[in-house]
C-alpha cells in the first residue's frame, strides 16, 4: 500500500531481476543535497507509480578527492541511483521538477584501482548543486550493494506539499541565497584621503508623456481558458519530457494518443497546441 520498504544489502541489479518482464525500465541518478536524504529516501510515499521502484543511497569515501577534482563537493552532495519503471519516471521526477530539479547526462568512470567500463547514466540534480561532466566512483552504481528503499504501487501516503517538498523547497532556498551572498564582493571602506569630492547634481529632466487617443491603443486580449482535455494534455507532455521522451517521439506514445483521441473528438486543435508546446519547452 505504498510503504518505503527497507532491504539492509541489496544491488540494484540484485533487487530487480526479471522485473523488465513487466515493462520497460530506467535508471537514474539524483543529485540532491546532503540535508535531503531523508526526504529522499521517503520520497516514493509522495508519488502514486504503478510498478516498483527501487534506490540506493551511496557516499564517496576512498574518491572523494578525485570527485573534489571534478568540481562536486561530496560533503554537500547526495548521491542516489533509482531503478523506476519507464512509465513512471515522470511520476517519480515531476513533484521535484516542479521545485526546479533539471535533468542533464553524466559519465560514470572508474576511480583510481576500479575497474569497470564508463557509464552515461541521465542525472536529475538539485539546482544549487552544480553538475559535473564526470564523476568517479569505486564500482559501477548499478552493482553496488548498500541499503536500499523499496517503493511499492500504492496511494500518495505523504502530500509533497506538506512534508518533503516543504523540506526540499526551503534547503534549495536557503542554499541558493548562501551561494548567492557568497558571491556579492563587498567594497572596502574608503579612508578621508580617498573619499572623492561631492558633485553637484544636474537638474532633473522629466520627460512629458505623450498623448495618445484612445483609439490609438491596441486592443486588450483576454487569455482564454484551457479546457480541461487540454490542460490534461499539457499534463501528460509535461511528465513524458521530464521521463526523458523526446518531442518527436511523444505523438506516438499510448498515454498521449489516449488524450489526443479525446481531445480531438471535442474539437481541440491537438496539433496546433502539440506545436506550441514544442516550442515552450
Amino acid at each position: 500500500m505504498g510503504e518505503v520498504e527497507i532491504v539492509e544489502s541489496g544491488s540494484l541489479n540484485g533487487l530487480t531481476v526479471g522485473w523488465d518482464q513487466y515493462g520497460p525500465r530506467t535508471r537514474i541518478m539524483m543529485l540532491g543535497a546532503r540535508a535531503d536524504r531523508q526526504a529522499l529516501r521517503n520520497h516514493g510515499r509522495t508519488v502514486a507509480i504503478e510498478e516498483s521502484a527501487v534506490a540506493i543511497f551511496h557516499r564517496p569515501r576512498a574518491e572523494r578527492s578525485e570527485i573534489e577534482a571534478q568540481g562536486l563537493d561530496h560533503s554537500v552532495a547526495s548521491f542516489q541511483f533509482v531503478d523506476v519503471a519507464m512509465a513512471d519516471l515522470g511520476r517519480w521526477m515531476q513533484p521535484l521538477i516542479g521545485q526546479g530539479w533539471t535533468r542533464a547526462e553524466v559519465e560514470i568512470v572508474p576511480s583510481d584501482g576500479a575497474a569497470f567500463d564508463d557509464e552515461t547514466w541521465a542525472c536529475f540534480h538539485h539546482p544549487a548543486i552544480p553538475l559535473p561532466e564526470k564523476i568517479p566512483l569505486t564500482e559501477s552504481p548499478a552493482s553496488m550493494s548498500r541499503k536500499a528503499f523499496v517503493t511499492h504501487p500504492g496511494p500518495i501516503l505523504d502530500e509533497a506539499s506538506d512534508s518533503a517538498m516543504e523540506d526540499l523547497a526551503a534547503s534549495m532556498v536557503s542554499e541558493i541565497t548562501q551561494s548567492t551572498e557568497e558571491e556579492v564582493d563587498v567594497e572596502p571602506e574608503q579612508t578621508e584621503e580617498e573619499v572623492e569630492p561631492e558633485v553637484e547634481p544636474e537638474p532633473e529632466v522629466k520627460a512629458e508623456p505623450i498623448p495618445m487617443d484612445e483609439e490609438d491603443l491596441p486592443p486588450v486580449t483576454e487569455p482564454q481558458p484551457e479546457s480541461p482535455l487540454e490542460a490534461e494534455m499539457r499534463q501528460v507532455i509535461s511528465l513524458l519530457v521530464a521521463g526523458g521522451q523526446e518531442m518527436g517521439d511523444i505523438m506516438e506514445h499510448p498515454e498521449f494518443v489516449e488524450v489526443s483521441e479525446r481531445a480531438a473528438a471535442a474539437g481541440v486543435d491537438v496539433w496546433g497546441m502539440f506545436v506550441r508546446l514544442s516550442e515552450e519547452s
